[in-house]
């Protein structure tokens, strides 16, 4: 007893000291973790110094004894002892128990908190006795197996369920980290898809890599395939890869043998506001006047009057001048250009005029809108409205606007005859249809005939001497009588029965009118008369 106390003394004070034997912690730093493994696995059990303080317990005979460790054994499984084997210059390897029941080490009484140390000894035997009890409910949960164990098993008191488990959340996140992989390959390009998967997934929504298609063929397989399927999201989508990875003379030429894509490039330009591109694009496919067009709609989608009359002076000269066929749209072109800066000096008089208040007629009518951007026939009646007495050499004359703008004499005889009867001038009315005759004379004539000049002279309200004045004018008996009797003109309608001698007719009119009236009076009379010769 004394001796093994003084070996326990001796090897705590060479520990404490360091000038002991060597002795290693596999939890000490000095130690990887390469190592601890190593010796996990090989099941090395080295010899754990105990610096327990000794106490003596009381056997059953009242004798004092030395407290030791014992170990309950099955009587079939008996756990043999661990005895130094192989010998080096520091170190033994010890091998532990290959009983699936390892023996159960007691706890010492009054055992200090301390990591497990295992001397290295080599001429030392350790008897599973000696073996620290904290090493002992480690090692007691080893399988029997002998497949290598990792340091985590060695060191971790859980069981064989928790370590299921874990092994089943490790194996989930591994499946994890190589969906992510892959997706990251996609990404990057290292994986390429069929050229069907990918137009299908650019239908339904999925990740997808146009980028892994280098080479033109594929490029241009991808667009044929996307166009079939009639998905234009698709074909918008291929088609804008291709612009972007190939030549401009390529995509070009390869976008117009394909009449579909052709179109919905177009429309994505347009709603996208890339006109500059699509113009370019429009030339190159030989659409001159689809660009000419779209340039001059976008020259006038603007309110500024100056601004506009520059863009489409540029316009002109730039789609309409070059191109011989559009001769007429060029006409047309030169006209809006010249109309717009004729209004501009009209609009900023008449403003002026109107603001100031010295012009009359803006005080009984005042200006309801600006004549700027107005049309030709709006124009006019502008003119004749506000402007009817000036002369040809003035911006604002109907006359100069006719002139200038080849309106015929229908179309100015319409406006000028609505504008002058807005403004109840019915005596200037006849200026409008006076005519130089052969022989130097004069006579009325309307171009759009009298019947035409009676309607609108009703729609304004015109005095019924000045409408039974101008249905006199008109030629056609029948007309005239219709007119008449819709105007309730009825001397024109009994001068017309008389002058066509139906006394017939004219005494059933004159039984339609008010009894005792001017016009039952008037017919009366015209039936009575002997001058004229009834055919009946």
């Amino acid at each position: 007893m004394a001796a093994f106390r003084k070996d326990s003394h001796d090897d705590e004070d060479d520990y404490w000291s360091g000038k002991s034997r060597k002795k290693i912690n596999i939890f000490s730093d000095d130690v990887s973790v390469e190592q601890a493994d190593q010796m996990a696995k090989t099941k090395v059990l080295l010899k754990a110094n105990d610096f327990d303080e000794e106490t003596d317990t009381i056997n059953w005979d009242g004798s004092n004894t030395a407290v030791t460790s014992t170990t309950k054994q099955s009587p079939t499984n008996q756990a043999p002892d661990i005895t130094s084997t192989k010998k080096s210059s520091h170190a033994t390897q010890l091998v532990p128990p290959q009983s699936p029941n390892m023996s159960k080490l007691r706890t010492p009484t009054h055992s200090r908190s301390r990591s497990v140390t295992y001397g290295i000894n080599p001429t030392v035997s350790v008897q599973p006795a000696s073996v620290s009890s904290t090493y002992s409910r480690s090692t007691e949960r080893l399988p029997n197996s002998s497949s290598n164990l990792s340091l985590q098993d060695v060191v971790s008191n859980s069981a064989p369920k928790a370590q299921s488990s874990n092994d089943r959340a490790k194996m989930a996140e591994e499946i994890r980290f190589l969906q992510r992989s892959l997706e990251r390959a996609k990404e990057s390009g290292t994986t390429k898809l069929s050229v069907n998967d990918t137009v299908r997934c650019i239908i339904t929504g999925e990740p997808f890599n146009l980028e892994a298609y280098r080479s033109r063929e594929e490029k241009l397989e991808l667009l044929d395939r996307a166009i079939k399927t009639h998905d234009g999201n698709a074909i918008i989508t291929i088609v804008l890869f291709l612009q972007r990875t190939i030549k401009p003379s390529i995509f070009n030429l390869e976008l117009q043998k394909r009449p579909v894509a052709v179109n919905h490039y177009i429309n994505y330009l347009k709603y996208h506001y890339d006109f500059e591109a699509l113009v370019d694009l429009l030339g190159f496919l030989g659409r001159s006047e689809e660009a000419a067009m779209f340039k001059y709609k976008q020259a006038i989608n603007t309110s500024d009057p100056g601004v506009k009359i520059r863009n489409l002076k540029t316009c002109h000269r730039a789609h309409f001048l070059s191109e011989q066929g559009m001769s007429h749209n060029t006409t047309m072109l030169e006209e809006h250009i010249s109309l717009l800066e004729r209004q501009r000096p009209i609009e900023d008089a008449d403003a002026r005029d109107e603001q100031e208040g010295k012009v009359m007629i803006f005080k009984t009518y005042p200006r309801k809108s600006s004549i700027i951007n107005m049309s030709v026939i709006t124009t006019l009646y502008y003119c004749c409205f506000y402007h009817a007495g000036l002369s040809e050499n003035s911006l604002a004359s109907p006359a100069a606007i006719k002139r200038d703008y080849k309106l015929t004499d229908k179309q100015f005889m319409w406006i000028a005859l609505s504008a002058r009867s807005r403004l109840k001038q019915w005596t200037g009315i006849e200026e409008l249809f006076m005519t130089k005759g052969w022989f130097g004379g004069t006579k009325a004539k309307a171009a759009i005939g009298f019947d035409r000049v009676c309607e609108v002279l009703y729609k304004t309200s015109a005095p019924l001497d000045i409408l039974s004045k101008y249905l006199r004018m008109v030629d056609n008996t029948d007309k005239r009588i219709t007119l008449a009797k819709k105007f309730k003109c009825h001397d024109i309608v009994v001068d017309t029965y008389v002058a066509m001698k139906d006394r017939a007719e004219l005494t059933d009119y004159a039984k339609k009118l008010t009894p005792h009236s001017r016009e039952a009076y008037y017919a009366q009379d015209a039936l009575k008369s002997s001058t004229v010769k009834w055919k009946n």
